[in-house]
Protein backbone atom coordinates (compact mmCIF):
# COMPACT_ATOMS: atom_id res chain seq x y z
CA UNK A 1 0.00 0.00 0.00
CA UNK A 2 3.01 2.25 0.51
CA UNK A 3 3.76 2.31 -3.62
CA UNK A 4 0.10 3.21 -3.89
CA UNK A 5 0.20 6.26 -1.76
CA UNK A 6 3.38 7.23 -3.67
CA UNK A 7 1.22 6.74 -6.78
CA UNK A 8 -1.31 9.15 -5.57
CA UNK A 9 0.80 11.47 -4.43
CA UNK A 10 3.15 11.29 -8.21
CA UNK A 11 -0.71 11.83 -9.49
CA UNK A 12 -1.73 14.72 -7.53
CA UNK A 13 1.05 16.63 -8.43
CA UNK A 14 0.96 16.14 -11.79
CA UNK A 15 0.66 19.09 -12.87
CA UNK A 16 3.22 20.97 -11.27
CA UNK A 17 5.88 17.76 -11.11
CA UNK A 18 6.23 14.15 -12.43
CA UNK A 19 9.62 12.16 -12.24
CA UNK A 20 8.48 9.93 -15.23
CA UNK A 21 7.24 10.04 -18.67
CA UNK A 22 3.96 11.11 -20.32
CA UNK A 23 1.97 9.93 -22.45
CA UNK A 24 -1.38 10.94 -24.41
CA UNK A 25 -4.12 8.97 -24.77
CA UNK A 26 -4.95 8.42 -28.29
CA UNK A 27 -7.73 6.21 -30.36
CA UNK A 28 -8.58 4.05 -31.80
CA UNK A 29 -7.42 1.83 -28.88
CA UNK A 30 -10.15 -0.30 -28.23
CA UNK A 31 -8.44 -3.73 -28.53
CA UNK A 32 -5.30 -5.51 -27.58
CA UNK A 33 -4.21 -5.24 -31.16
CA UNK A 34 -4.82 -1.69 -31.18
CA UNK A 35 -3.25 -0.99 -27.47
CA UNK A 36 -1.04 2.45 -27.46
CA UNK A 37 2.33 1.33 -26.54
CA UNK A 38 4.05 2.30 -23.18
CA UNK A 39 7.25 1.33 -23.69
CA UNK A 40 9.62 -1.04 -22.28
CA UNK A 41 10.71 -0.58 -18.34
CA UNK A 42 14.19 -2.49 -17.02
CA UNK A 43 15.54 0.29 -14.55
CA UNK A 44 14.57 0.74 -10.91
CA UNK A 45 11.42 2.89 -10.24
CA UNK A 46 10.67 4.15 -13.91
CA UNK A 47 6.85 5.89 -13.92
CA UNK A 48 4.55 6.94 -16.70
CA UNK A 49 1.59 8.87 -16.44
CA UNK A 50 -1.38 8.60 -19.20
CA UNK A 51 -3.56 11.47 -20.17
CA UNK A 52 -6.78 10.23 -21.55
CA UNK A 53 -10.37 10.54 -22.45
CA UNK A 54 -13.16 7.78 -21.96
CA UNK A 55 -16.27 8.29 -24.52
CA UNK A 56 -19.65 6.21 -23.70
CA UNK A 57 -18.95 2.99 -24.89
CA UNK A 58 -15.35 3.25 -25.01
CA UNK A 59 -12.45 1.42 -23.58
CA UNK A 60 -8.77 2.33 -23.76
CA UNK A 61 -5.96 -0.16 -23.82
CA UNK A 62 -2.45 0.38 -23.21
CA UNK A 63 0.73 -2.03 -23.74
CA UNK A 64 3.84 -1.79 -21.76
CA UNK A 65 6.75 -4.38 -21.68
CA UNK A 66 8.96 -5.74 -18.64
CA UNK A 67 12.43 -6.39 -19.26
CA UNK A 68 12.71 -8.02 -15.71
CA UNK A 69 10.83 -8.89 -12.87
CA UNK A 70 9.02 -6.11 -11.22
CA UNK A 71 6.18 -4.88 -8.75
CA UNK A 72 3.98 -2.50 -10.35
CA UNK A 73 1.12 -0.06 -8.57
CA UNK A 74 -1.63 1.41 -11.10
CA UNK A 75 -3.66 4.74 -10.20
CA UNK A 76 -6.32 6.44 -11.93
CA UNK A 77 -7.81 10.15 -11.24
CA UNK A 78 -10.56 11.40 -12.20
CA UNK A 79 -13.61 14.05 -11.39
CA UNK A 80 -16.91 12.63 -11.39
CA UNK A 81 -17.38 8.68 -13.38
CA UNK A 82 -17.04 5.25 -12.43
CA UNK A 83 -14.29 3.32 -13.95
CA UNK A 84 -12.90 -0.07 -14.34
CA UNK A 85 -9.61 -1.15 -14.38
CA UNK A 86 -7.72 -4.77 -15.94
CA UNK A 87 -4.49 -6.33 -16.38
CA UNK A 88 -3.63 -8.44 -18.92
CA UNK A 89 -1.16 -11.35 -19.86
CA UNK A 90 -0.32 -11.13 -23.74
CA UNK A 91 -1.99 -14.38 -24.09
CA UNK A 92 -4.83 -12.59 -23.27
CA UNK A 93 -5.79 -13.71 -19.76
CA UNK A 94 -6.80 -11.40 -17.55
CA UNK A 95 -4.80 -11.52 -13.98
CA UNK A 96 -6.44 -8.42 -12.07
CA UNK A 97 -8.96 -6.32 -11.94
CA UNK A 98 -9.86 -3.15 -9.95
CA UNK A 99 -13.95 -1.50 -9.48
CA UNK A 100 -13.36 1.24 -6.86
CA UNK A 101 -9.96 0.01 -5.12
CA UNK A 102 -9.06 3.79 -5.55
CA UNK A 103 -10.29 7.01 -3.98
CA UNK A 104 -14.13 7.05 -4.90
CA UNK A 105 -15.32 5.27 -7.88
CA UNK A 106 -11.44 5.24 -8.95
CA UNK A 107 -9.76 1.61 -10.02
CA UNK A 108 -5.98 1.23 -8.14
CA UNK A 109 -3.81 -2.14 -8.38
CA UNK A 110 -1.00 -3.21 -6.81
CA UNK A 111 1.02 -6.60 -8.63
CA UNK A 112 3.55 -8.08 -7.11
CA UNK A 113 6.52 -9.95 -8.67
CA UNK A 114 5.15 -9.74 -12.20
CA UNK A 115 7.33 -11.95 -14.38
CA UNK A 116 9.01 -10.38 -17.07
CA UNK A 117 6.86 -9.83 -20.69
CA UNK A 118 4.19 -8.10 -22.21
CA UNK A 119 0.95 -6.96 -20.47
CA UNK A 120 -1.91 -4.57 -20.94
CA UNK A 121 -3.86 -2.26 -19.14
CA UNK A 122 -7.57 -1.54 -20.14
CA UNK A 123 -9.40 1.14 -18.75
CA UNK A 124 -13.65 1.04 -18.94
CA UNK A 125 -16.72 2.41 -17.02
CA UNK A 126 -18.52 0.58 -14.93
CA UNK A 127 -20.71 -2.10 -15.96
CA UNK A 128 -18.10 -3.23 -18.90
CA UNK A 129 -16.45 -6.15 -16.89
CA UNK A 130 -16.67 -7.03 -13.11
CA UNK A 131 -13.83 -9.54 -10.66
CA UNK A 132 -15.20 -12.41 -12.06
CA UNK A 133 -12.86 -11.58 -15.38
CA UNK A 134 -9.93 -13.01 -13.43
CA UNK A 135 -8.85 -16.21 -14.51
CA UNK A 136 -10.64 -15.71 -18.16
CA UNK A 137 -10.35 -14.29 -21.32
CA UNK A 138 -13.07 -11.83 -20.97
CA UNK A 139 -11.92 -8.20 -21.83
CA UNK A 140 -13.03 -5.34 -21.62
CA UNK A 141 -14.99 -3.65 -24.50
CA UNK A 142 -16.55 -1.20 -23.64
CA UNK A 143 -20.16 -3.07 -23.58
CA UNK A 144 -21.90 -4.53 -20.52
CA UNK A 145 -23.33 -8.08 -20.36
CA UNK A 146 -26.47 -6.90 -22.17
CA UNK A 147 -24.62 -5.51 -25.28
CA UNK A 148 -25.25 -1.88 -24.69
CA UNK A 149 -22.53 0.29 -23.95
CA UNK A 150 -21.46 1.85 -20.95
CA UNK A 151 -22.72 5.50 -20.34
CA UNK A 152 -19.54 6.55 -18.91
CA UNK A 153 -17.57 9.92 -20.24
CA UNK A 154 -14.48 11.53 -18.48
CA UNK A 155 -10.98 12.50 -18.86
CA UNK A 156 -8.52 10.28 -16.65
CA UNK A 157 -4.92 10.07 -15.49
CA UNK A 158 -3.51 6.43 -15.25
CA UNK A 159 -0.21 6.38 -13.34
CA UNK A 160 1.55 3.31 -13.68
CA UNK A 161 4.94 2.78 -10.94
CA UNK A 162 7.46 0.07 -11.88
CA UNK A 163 9.87 -1.01 -8.99
CA UNK A 164 12.30 -3.15 -10.12
CA UNK A 165 15.31 -4.08 -7.63
CA UNK A 166 18.43 -2.40 -8.75
CA UNK A 167 21.21 -4.78 -9.39
CA UNK A 168 23.27 -2.76 -6.87
CA UNK A 169 20.86 -3.08 -4.10
CA UNK A 170 20.69 -6.70 -4.59
CA UNK A 171 23.89 -7.12 -4.04
CA UNK A 172 24.26 -5.30 -0.88
CA UNK A 173 20.91 -7.16 0.24
CA UNK A 174 23.04 -10.56 -0.49
CA UNK A 175 26.25 -9.71 0.95
CA UNK A 176 23.62 -8.75 4.22
CA UNK A 177 22.61 -12.04 4.05
CA UNK A 178 26.73 -13.21 3.71
CA UNK A 179 27.64 -11.20 6.47
CA UNK A 180 25.03 -12.14 8.59
CA UNK A 181 25.86 -16.08 8.10
CA UNK A 182 29.04 -15.71 8.93
CA UNK A 183 28.21 -13.74 12.71
CA UNK A 184 26.18 -16.45 13.28
CA UNK A 185 28.95 -19.05 13.13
Amino acid sequence: MEKLAVLIATVSLAGTAYAGSFFSESEANNTLATANDLGSYNAANESVLVSGSLGASDVDWFSFTLDVDADLAFFSAFGTGDGIMQIVAAGGDVIAFSDDEGAGAMPALQIENLAAGTYYVGFSGFSDVFSGSVGSDELADGLDAAGAGHGEEFAYKLSVGFSIPAPGALALFGMGGIVATRRRR
